[in-house]
């Protein structure tokens, strides 16, 4: 059994260095690569080169084409350099998280034993040892409507909690439509035969994508609750885009996700783009607000 981890970078040697040295050793992965998603800080891919080794291999990324063309393109790279020694199972991990060697052994040992499983995950922790939302249900166009904006979420609250797991993560094996993309092991074949991740998205909706195709192929997404992950949260992507551009970002990922995979039609369209503008109103109110409370 062979066993890849691609770590993505964007501008966080940092992290992804003290995580590089603590997966490094151990026994179980049997080859990391560090992708540097084209790293705007000048520096940044001669610093991780030195990291470099037997074990770790460092690449870049021609563009910064978001989360789903930077780990693609190290998919792409394994599937190219190490044919002849093909992964059984590769991880897709933030630079930004703590997991246990024994974590990563019973979640594959888990997916060993259950042919139909492709991707499963322990439970995401916060730093101080909360659990917190690693996975969620089909979003439904209703569901997504209702979660767009603040004041929807409030007019349509049932509807809301209906795209959320609650009482469920109280089972120790818990199926769910996706799993947060910070961290998870999927089987490679599984992974190679959807296609991987679809790079028509910069961030955000990449794991309802990837659930969605992997449905199709009829094959089932894990959260194994009784294990867990801490995601630190260096908000990165909050430190070099506003809030705004973030929001585009967010409902530009959202309209395709629907349009392609959930066939909505023009007016549904029509009314995601208002609630664009909608999000953007309160987030002008939001600002204002912080900035009083910080005073």
């Amino acid at each position: 059994m062979k066993i890849a981890l691609i770590i993505l970078n964007y501008n966080d040697y940092d992290n992804t260095s003290k995580y590089v040295n603590v997966m490094k050793t151990y026994s179980i992965i049997n080859k990391i690569v560090v992708v540097d998603n084209n790293s705007s800080n000048k520096d940044e891919l001669v610093k991780l080169n030195e990291l470099k080794c037997e074990k770790v291999d460092v690449i870049k990324t021609d563009k910064n084409g978001g989360y789903a063309y930077g780990n693609n393109y190290a998919l792409k790279y394994i599937d190219k350099n190490y044919q002849e020694k093909e992964f059984d199972y590769v991880i897709i991990s933030n630079p930004d998280v703590s997991v246990e060697e024994d974590v990563i052994e019973k979640v594959v040992s888990f997916m060993e034993n259950n042919e139909n499983a492709a991707i499963a995950s322990p439970r995401m922790h916060f730093v101080n040892g909360s659990a917190r939302r690693s996975a969620w249900k089909k979003r439904t166009f209703l569901v997504d409507v209702a979660s767009s904006t603040r004041l929807t979420q409030l007019l349509l609250y049932p509807f809301f909690k209906k795209g959320e797991y609650k009482n469920e993560f109280k089972e120790n094996t818990l199926k769910v439509f996706a799993t947060a993309g910070s961290f998870f092991i999927a089987k490679h074949d599984k992974f190679k035969e959807v296609g991987y991740f679809d790079e028509n998205t910069f961030l955000f909706f990449e794991e309802d994508i990837l659930a969605t195709k992997m449905e199709e192929k009829g094959y089932e997404i894990y959260n194994l609750n009784n294990l867990k992950f801490i995601h630190y949260d260096s908000q990165c992507i909050g430190k070099i885009m506003n809030i705004f551009k973030k929001q585009d970002i967010l409902f530009d990922s959202r309209i395709y996700y629907h349009k392609t995979y959930n066939k909505i039609n023009f007016f549904q369209v029509v009314v995601l783009q208002i609630l664009r503008y909608v999000r953007k109103f309160e987030l002008v109110f939001e600002v204002f607000i912080r900035k009083i409370l910080k005073r």
